[in-house]
């Protein structure tokens, strides 16, 4: 698959993914972690696949 370049003004500002259906808020992670080794995340504004590590935004849990 290829992915495309964050095109957002502030690249990667609002990532997300979705796991069982529900859409979760996301943060880039300095290292692996089992979300990110099972899920993608997608930026929100731009739609372009993030493939870097990454880990749930505990502050936002569920995003609307």
């Amino acid at each position: 698959m290829t992915t495309a370049a964050c095109t957002c003004p502030i690249r990667w500002r609002r990532l997300y993914t979705t796991i069982e259906g529900i859409r979760y808020e996301v943060k880039p992670a300095p290292a692996d972690t089992p979300t990110s080794l099972l899920f993608r995340a997608w930026c929100a504004g731009c739609g372009a696949e993030f493939t870097y590590p990454f880990r749930v935004d505990p502050a936002h849990d569920q995003a609307a």
